[in-house]
């Protein structure tokens, strides 16, 4: 048994949701690898497709047999599945197209013979963004109870259809000792939650007070507390019975199931810690905090009280905010919106039942905003509706989705924050709509010319929203789309202005360390090459004892097709020039290294190849800070450790050769262009570089 504690992403996949387009087909991006390419590769076995998929999520128990008994395993066709069984039988993934468009749409994991956990795409978007990934995350049997929904498919959940108490409390506490506010978010009572209960005005503004400032909570529970820090674990949840609130006693618009002062549990070392939950409130499916978890106190003393918010009954019952501060007409609405979500559609819903559902998510929202009872209350909404709308549009099935988000986009421009969220919105729904129209084309250069123009356009739209609102959530995604892109065309100077964007102005993300080390690699050409590693087999290695040779340095995967296709080449010019000087140095990415040597091993390659050990297990290794978004990846370092510059093979055999017999590669370019490193077709002319924060 195998326990995965950190989602599996490719190696880029920390930039960003960058949209495969057609400038893209030529090379094969760590950044948004298809999860269903392995459906495509006649010859993958269960072997590769063990080792290459894990869950994305954090903390899933799922079954993987030991090394010695993966070769035990079989890959068998099923009905629109890929199922793959372990050594005794037992199942162990299954990869489902439950839609029938091509590709898998489930990813299944299974424990001691029962699915665990699963990984949906449900919006039917597969056709637009030419990728899937996941919208919805379903824990069950072993693995739990919980359904997370995440609608802008970024790998974090947005919110829960279904989850326990047990399960809320253990994801409060893990999201605060990983300062992930996003995701102690989902599990705290809201605004929305609020208004469901019905609750008296009084008891209603306790509650918002008890939950606003999350930031800020969440800061103090953590201050001067050596309880919570990145070593600590879950243990178990540890409440009191939960308790029955009359509506009669509350004066909330209907019962509750309430816990008070739940407790739980952590580990740090040999030591147990308690942690103070607090109370919790049942919404529907869902269980919400009503505070912060907090630490208690080092001596153990108690440092809560008795009797929650929820648990003053009677307190302002003469005066519920339902006739108060909510009108019929929202409560109806918001029961509307709740009995839609309790129906959402199953996982191999079509792609109209996607859409349909997506537009009267859309339609209730809307309403909704006309009668907000506060600004902020209002901007929810406002979001919601943009984001429902947004989805429904890029299925391509809905047609007036676009007039309606460009409208929304003129009602709000007096916002800038929110016309930024919009905007952005509307932008990802119309360049979808762009590519569906570009492929009606019935002549391939009419449709060759048509998407040339569409992505004219969407760089064009990027950068200026980039500029725009930098501020925003969604500026880094952008930024990381232009970087990644403009690299893949051949525009580097373009690359190397939005990747200095993304390391200045958003440097503590995953995409600003990224771009950190796509900058280095960009600026390698004429500087001494510096490294040291550990190879496969574990030996440290310093490029120091190339000095003297020619050295091309070859960033792979396995599962590279691109890599595969091209690994011939590189072992006929090593055979051709080793022996004059001329030497290899791989540098692996592949999720698992027992996949790694075994491709060396089954492929003859004889040249050394680094790893860098992943920072935790599930996760891809390192890429020793040079920021590769591609693989293969490679470029040229001359006898004196000096590098040379980027490299094809196209041009490989004639680039090495030069450099063995001593000359300079300034005189081969000045004969043959095409033949030396940094070759390549002029690029369009530039855009104007991102402007600098000071």
């Amino acid at each position: 048994m195998r326990h995965v504690s950190n989602r599996q992403v490719d190696v880029a996949a920390g930039l960003g949701r960058t949209r495969r387009t057609v400038f893209f087909a030529a090379a094969f991006l760590l950044l948004a690898v298809p999860r269903w390419a392995f459906a495509q590769q006649s010859q993958v076995t269960a072997e590769q497709l063990l080792k290459r998929y894990v869950p994305s999520q954090r903390g899933v128990e799922y079954d993987t047999p030991k090394a010695e008994d993966i070769a035990k395993c079989r890959l068998v066709q099923e009905k629109n599945s890929f199922v793959v069984y372990g050594p005794a039988n037992e199942p162990l993934r299954r990869f489902t197209d439950s839609n029938g468009d091509g590709p898998p749409d489930m990813f299944r994991y299974y424990h001691l013979g029962l699915e665990v956990y699963r990984e949906l795409d449900t919006n039917g978007d597969y056709k637009a963004k030419k990728l899937t990934r996941p919208d919805q995350y379903r824990w069950m049997n072993w693995g739990g109870t919980r359904w997370g929904l995440d609608p802008d498919e970024d790998g974090k959940i947005d919110q829960w259809k279904v989850i326990s108490a047990q399960e809320a409390a253990r994801v409060a506490v893990e999201a605060l000792i990983a300062s992930d506010l996003k995701a102690l978010s989902t599990v705290m009572l809201n605004d929305a939650d609020i208004q469901s209960l019905r609750l008296p005005a009084a008891m209603a503004r306790k509650l918002q007070e008890s939950v606003g400032e999350l930031p800020k909570k969440a800061q103090a529970a953590l201050a001067n507390s050596k309880v919570l820090n990145a070593r600590t674990v879950w243990v178990r949840f540890d409440p009191p019975p939960p308790g029955l609130v009359l509506a009669e006693q509350s004066g909330a618009g209907r019962d509750m199931t309430v816990y008070e002062n739940a407790m739980a549990y952590v580990q740090n070392g040999e030591k147990l810690d308690l942690i103070s939950v607090g109370e919790m409130v049942q919404i529907g499916e869902v269980w919400k905090l009503v505070s912060v978890p907090t630490p208690l106190d080092a001596t153990g003393n108690m440092v809560v009280s008795l009797g929650g918010i929820l648990m003053q009954a009677g307190e302002g019952a003469d005066t519920p905010a339902a006739t108060q501060e909510m009108s019929a007409e929202m409560q109806k609405l918001l029961a509307d919106l709740q009995k839609l979500d309790e129906n959402s559609p199953r996982p191999d819903a079509t792609a109209t039942e996607l859409t349909n559902y997506n537009v009267g998510r859309a339609n209730l929202s809307e309403k909704l905003i006309g009668l907000a009872r506060t600004e902020e209350e209002q901007s929810q909404w406002i979001q919601q509706f943009t984001d429902s709308l947004s989805t429904a549009t890029q299925s391509g099935l809905y047609s007036e989705g676009l007039a309606r988000l460009q409208r929304l986009e003129t009602a709000v421009k007096a916002n800038q924050k929110l016309l930024g969220y919009v905007f952005y919105r509307r932008l990802m729904a119309e360049y979808a709509v762009r590519l569906k129209e570009d492929d009606k084309a019935t002549v391939e250069a009419e449709a060759r010319k048509a998407r040339e123009s569409t992505q004219k356009w969407w760089f064009e739209q990027l950068e200026s929203y980039a500029r725009q609102w930098p501020e925003s959530e969604d500026a880094p995604d952008a930024v990381v789309q232009l970087a990644i892109s403009y690299e893949l065309m051949g525009r580097i100077e373009d690359a190397k202005a939005w990747y200095g964007t993304l390391a200045k102005n958003y440097p503590k993300t995953e995409g600003g360390v990224k771009a950190q080390g796509a900058l280095r690699r960009l600026n390698l050409t004429g500087k001494t090459f510096e490294l040291t590693g550990k190879t496969l087999q574990g030996q440290p290695l310093s490029v120091d004892q190339y000095k003297g040779k020619v050295l091309l340095v070859v960033f792979w995967a396995s599962y590279a097709q691109p890599f595969v296709e091209e690994a011939e080449a590189l072992k006929t010019v090593y055979a051709k020039h080793q022996k004059a000087g001329f030497e290899i140095l791989g540098i692996n990415l592949d999720p698992d290294a027992a996949a790694a040597t075994a491709w060396v091993g089954s492929n003859g390659v004889r040249w050394q190849n680094l790893r860098e050990a992943a920072a935790q297990p599930g996760v891809p290794p390192g890429d020793y800070g040079f920021g590769i978004v591609s693989v293969p990846t490679m470029f040229l370092v001359n006898k004196d450790g000096i590098v040379e510059g980027g490299i094809t093979t196209r041009n490989l055999d004639v680039a090495v050769d030069t450099l063995v017999q001593g000359k300079k590669l300034e005189s081969l370019k000045a004969t043959d262009p095409a033949a030396a490193p940094d070759a390549a077709e002029k690029p369009p002319a530039a855009a104007e570089p991102p402007a600098k924060n000071n």
